[in-house]
């Protein structure tokens, strides 16, 4: 029997199946934080399998990952979907994964490189769970007085930034996640889970908290806050849900669904800021009040 690790991610328990990237997993930050003993396991992401590209997929989303060295390609064919991971070096192995819509079950070749293992498994749990009201958000959460606030933005944008200046400035502050929180809504209730995945930053918690609000930021030379209407609330948020599944139309259906009903319960403020003090207290007070 193949070597396997089962992790609790957001709740949800996910069995990873593989005698090669299990070795690599328990040496790869984050991940060890997440493992859990024992459960029956809601999802399987299995490795080592044979699979062939079809010659009549549909591309949906190609991209470079880590610029200059490798390509990654979301196909499909009917219900059946592909992501492949090739290296630009001939001699490194590539990626292909397939996964069945609706199924507990992906399957992945072997992959040894822990660089892309870690994302291979982002876009896997990514796929699996977007039928169960959760998604990997592309966002830094700080938390504070037990509610987790999103700080959103293209790259560059300051997310990192802002809530850094949370850390420093307003007590009862900490950081949950700096790269790919995970979003879910649950009994009615909007809610942030830390992840397995934090960007550069290790900040890796097990931990989950209701949603006080997300912030869109973009620079600007003064400070100031205001609520968007639901419309531009959408439109705020959804950039910042995995770009490959949002090219599919019944992935897309599945995030939107989910998005409309975190939107019933939870704010987006728009926050033009500069990047000191007053920029943290301001998005701080339209959220939880002014400060005594």
């Amino acid at each position: 029997m193949a070597d396997s690790i089962t992790y609790s991610i957001a709740s949800h328990l996910i069995r990873i199946e593989g005698d090669k990237e299990c070795a690599v997993l328990r040496d790869i930050p984050g991940f060890p934080v997440f493992v859990v003993d024992g459960g029956e396991p809601e999802w399987q992401i299995v490795f080592g399998r044979q699979i062939t590209k079809p010659e009549d997929w549909t591309i949906l989303y190609h991209f470079e990952f880590e610029i200059g060295t490798m390509s990654c390609t979301l196909a499909k064919v009917g219900d059946t979907y592909y992501f492949a991971m090739d290296p630009y070096t001939p001699n490194d192995t590539p990626l292909l994964m397939r996964y069945q819509l609706g199924s507990s079950v992906l399957e992945g070749t072997v992959c040894v490189d822990p660089m892309m293992l870690r994302f291979a498994l982002w876009m896997a749990v990514g796929m699996l769970s977007c039928s169960s009201n959760m998604v990997l958000i592309h966002s830094s959460c700080v938390v504070h007085q037990g509610k987790a606030v999103l700080c959103l933005g293209e790259s560059g944008t300051g997310k990192s930034t802002h809530t850094r200046l949370w850390l420093k400035y307003i007590p009862d502050s900490h950081l949950l996640n700096d790269d790919s929180p995970v979003l879910a809504f649950e009994n009615g209730e909007a809610v942030v889970y830390g992840s397995p995945w934090s960007g550069k930053t290790h900040h890796y918690h097990q931990l989950r908290f209701p949603l006080a609000a997300a912030i869109r930021l973009s620079q600007a030379p003064y400070n100031k806050i205001h609520r968007l209407s639901t419309l531009e609330a959408f439109s705020s948020l959804h950039p910042s849900f995995p770009p490959a599944l949002a090219q599919d139309e019944k992935f897309q259906d599945m995030m939107v669904s989910m998005l409309s009903d975190v939107l019933t319960v939870a704010p987006v403020f728009h926050l033009e800021c500069l990047p000191d003090e007053a920029a943290a207290w301001t998005s701080h007070d339209a959220i939880f009040g002014p400060s005594k």
